[in-house]
């Protein structure tokens, strides 16, 4: 059986990720000495001997590779690795540089990192023609007083970190003045030392506001090319901290629009050489105009209900697909489930202490789950609302036959939920 090495296996809601894809392979996984805390349940689910660690973090490429070098030429063991892949964000540049470096099949670093950072994605989109929002770089408060001077700044706009995903400190700005009292709340932040390096680093890119439908394009690329994708329609996000609120998979927006978006979708994937993996490409359109904007294109699979969702609409597992496109064998399909899903990810808007978050009671059958991951650990634990994902308690799904059934049983299954924070 090939061996598939898995970069940052991430929190422990990843479990059922991770279980899954032993299914595929036999599976090994990479972690850095500064992730130990959060992705240190996976070590007993592969095994001390398919656990590799190094001292550093994601930046620490060369530590990295050596680390697997001596996994690799352990004695008294015949092993060896037959792909490379992540579903975590944070670990996609360095999957990339391992691919290259044992010569695995995988997207090149290079257009990673154009994916990854927002502004060069954008960039790289209006060089080829493509569409782009204006966007100006914060790095310094020097950056925020010149947007502050700069007449050409039009509000409202979207601050974002260049790097990084799941809503995490994304937040609509309607004036100067409020550009300003935000990003003072974000340089305590980052002095304090709470923002990973590279968020400081890499800085906040401020951009222009599209208005329309947003939407996601889950699918997969091989070699450059587009193989397969799916629409989903996004719940209009919470503003201003564009909270992600769940979704109908498939979309329901017309047949046109559709292909318009995947057209986009194709466009995006050629416009960045070789990328080789899943895909969740987030973009927006204008149901009148069918004008539409690329907001992100992540290197692989969706996260929190997305992969199952995805899989019941269609029949694919995406993270089992990207372990697939990383051992460079066909993709099998599974079989669908339903002909809709709808989901919604769980916030509560109050300060304080989580006290109970349990779905024990949902009754999976009768509500027709799809998923239902609620993040118990943080029972007994400060809960501090509107940061995007980390702020999320979890996410539930249901199927049906129909969009009407579907979100029926997903206000049932919401209902039969226990979620307190006092």
């Amino acid at each position: 059986m090939q061996t598939l090495l898995v970069v940052l296996p991430g929190a422990p809601g990843r479990l059922p990720v991770l279980k899954r894809l032993q299914q595929t392979s036999n599976i090994c996984v990479l972690v850095p000495s500064s992730d130990l805390q959060r992705s240190g349940w996976a070590k007993s689910v592969v095994g001390d001997g398919s656990w590799i660690e190094w001292t550093g973090t994601t930046k620490d490429i060369d530590n990295a590779i050596n680390s697997v070098k001596a996994w690799l030429s352990e004695p008294g063991y015949a092993r060896r690795i037959d792909g490379v892949m992540t579903y975590d964000d944070f670990g996609t540049e360095l999957c990339s540089s391992l691919c290259e470096h044992f010569r695995l099949t995988g997207t090149p670093v290079s257009t990673t990192r154009m994916l990854r950072d927002k502004v060069e994605f954008r960039k790289h989109c209006a060089k080829l023609g493509l569409p782009a929002a204006r966007h100006w770089t914060i790095i310094s408060d020097e950056d925020v007083q010149a947007l502050l001077d700069d007449d050409q700044v039009c509000w409202p706009a979207v601050l974002k970190p260049v790097k990084g995903g799941g809503s995490w400190h994304v937040r609509k700005i309607c004036s100067a003045a409020e550009l300003q009292q935000t990003w003072d709340e974000l340089s305590r932040g980052m002095r304090q030392g709470s923002f990973p390096l590279e968020i400081k680093t890499a800085g906040f890119t401020l951009e222009e506001y599209f208005s329309g439908h947003e939407v996601d394009v889950d699918g997969w690329a091989r070699d450059g090319k587009v193989e397969f994708c799916v629409v989903s329609t996004n719940r209009p996000a919470l503003e201003p901290y564009f909270l992600e609120l769940g979704g109908i998979y498939p979309s329901q927006l017309p047949a046109e629009a559709i292909t318009v978006l995947k057209e986009l979708t194709t466009k995006v994937v050629s416009a960045f050489p070789g990328i080789h993996t899943c895909f969740h490409f987030e973009a927006k359109i204008n149901e009148q105009t069918l004008e539409v904007m690329p907001i992100e294109f992540n290197a692989r699979p969706g996260g929190a209900e997305c992969p199952a969702s995805v899989e019941a609409v269609t029949g694919y597992y995406l993270p089992a697909v990207a372990a697939f496109l990383a051992l460079d064998r066909p993709v099998p399909k599974g079989r669908k489930q339903y002909e809709v899903v709808a989901s919604t990810n769980l916030h509560k808007f109050e300060s304080g202490v989580l006290m109970e978050c349990s779905d024990e009671h949902v009754d999976a059958t009768l509500t027709k789950l799809v998923t239902s991951v609620l993040h118990t650990g943080g029972v007994g634990k400060p809960h501090v609302p509107n940061n995007g994902s980390m702020s999320c308690l979890g996410w539930l799904a249901t199927g049906g036959d129909t969009v009407e059934e579907a979100e029926q049983n997903l206000q049932m299954a919401i209902s039969q939920t226990r979620i307190t924070v006092m």
